[in-house]
């Protein structure tokens, strides 16, 4: 019988092969030593860039590290068959087909990948077009001259004998309509040109802040190290004052957080409930923490109004870029119960399972007579299948659900929403 070796097990012996010290390789494959020694003694799940990064940096083929490549293949083709509503009794052919024709089983888990993929990119697209309001002022102003444009050319069309002097005046009229319509429509082609470079321009500054802690992973090692007095050089990049002072804000909080809850504890810990006691008892802060340090875990943080105040993202568990989420993620559970945690499976559309822990607390101390102002934190960590779940989605515009009772309005999947 084939011996058993986990990954992280592997990837040790391979480094340990080649002579490889601990820090060399994780400087290479870009993470901390104590977090690589958590992967090499199981504790921390792997798998996508990391690992193929890791696969690069000790010169093996990646699937030599990786355990279980059959499963993860027909844990891939259920996830894909299940998404598009194969029965659970045809869902059991999945193992067979992925065992005995491979890479048709690839073929199929690529094109499941892809085509949530695109469903990430609709829901960004939905919601620039929901929420985006400077596209929704050219849009009214095309709109409003489209309107009279076609009220003089009916006047044209339909007025016979008009006065010489009119005519010349509504002629006129018409030409400067028309420009104004040629110029409005350039200005959005524009602008939809600048949203698809990405770049900085006509953002608002909530996305603004968004893109700056994606790019930076939402982690800060100089926010560990050297506190608040680093933030000024953090935020010095963005343009935008209102932006950069959002940002400045949201690095303070991450400041007092890590000086509350130092990284190593953090990197030590497998679930919350090992750090509630370093922190004092505070759930709040140890779902922030293990968000931010670990790369491998999502964090959602809304506010009392049900808004995504800080969103950040993980492999597999889509977040939209702005708006609301899906109305089942158990971060809004939380908000209706402040102070009680909760810990819930949940599972995505495409069939993958996660584990969401969620708490709700005062942004500030409370004093009696004041209003408390709620922000409710949730901590997402991908698990294998556990049996059953909470099914959720990304957000109702996007999410192929049918039936789903927390809808809010139809999905722009057509023909899977409803």
């Amino acid at each position: 019988m084939t011996r058993h070796v986990p990954t992280g097990s592997r990837i040790r012996e391979r480094r340990l092969s080649l002579s490889v010290k601990q820090t060399d390789l994780a400087a290479r494959a870009g993470i901390s030593p104590s977090y690589l020694n958590l992967i090499e003694h199981n504790r921390r799940a792997i798998g996508g860039g990391l690992l193929t990064r890791l696969a690069e940096a000790l010169d093996v083929d990646r699937a030599a590290l990786a355990e279980d490549g059959d499963a993860a293949l027909v844990a891939a083709v259920e996830a894909a068959g299940a998404a598009r509503g194969i029965a659970p009794r045809a869902l059991e052919d999945a193992g067979d087909l992925a065992r005995r024709f491979p890479e048709w089983g690839r073929v199929i888990a690529a094109q499941a990948e892809a085509m949530a993929a695109q469903a990430r990119t609709i829901e960004a697209m939905a919601d620039r077009l929901s929420h985006d309001p400077t596209l929704a002022d050219a849009m009214h102003e095309l709109l409003s001259t489209v309107s009279v444009v076609r009220s003089t050319a009916s006047i044209l069309a339909q007025t016979p004998g008009i006065d010489r002097n009119w005519l010349g005046r509504f002629h006129a009229n018409l030409d400067a309509d028309s420009r104004r319509l040629a110029d409005g429509a350039e200005a959005m082609v524009a602008l939809f040109d600048r949203q698809a470079s990405r770049g900085a321009d006509h953002l608002l500054p909530s996305e603004a802040v968004s893109r700056f802690l994606d790019a930076h992973g939402h982690r800060f090692d100089a926010l560990e190290t050297n506190g608040p007095a680093a933030i000024p050089d953090l935020v010095a990049g963005i343009d935008d004052p209102a932006a950069r002072a959002m940002a400045a804000e949201v690095l303070a909080r991450d400041a007092e957080d890590a000086a509350r809850l130092p990284v190593a504890a953090v990197l030590a810990a497998t679930e919350p409930d090992d750090l509630i006691a370093a922190a004092g008892g505070d759930m709040a802060l140890v779902l922030r923490r293990m968000g931010i340090v670990d790369p491998g875990r999502g964090l959602v943080v809304a506010d009392a109004s049900g808004a995504l105040v800080r969103r950040k993202p993980v492999a597999g568990f889509a977040l939209p870029v702005v708006g609301a989420g899906c109305p089942l993620w158990p971060v809004f559970a939380a908000l209706g119960q402040p102070g009680r945690p909760v810990a819930t499976t949940v599972e995505t559309p495409d069939g993958a399972q996660w584990r969401a822990h969620a708490v709700a607390a005062p942004l500030a101390p409370q004093t009696f007579g004041g209003m408390a102002v709620m922000r409710a934190t949730m901590l997402l960590t991908r698990v294998g299948m556990q049996g059953a779940a909470d099914p959720v989605g990304p957000g109702c515009r996007v999410c192929p659900r049918e039936g789903c009772a927390a809808r809010r309005e139809p999905s722009v999947l057509s023909g899977r929403g409803s």
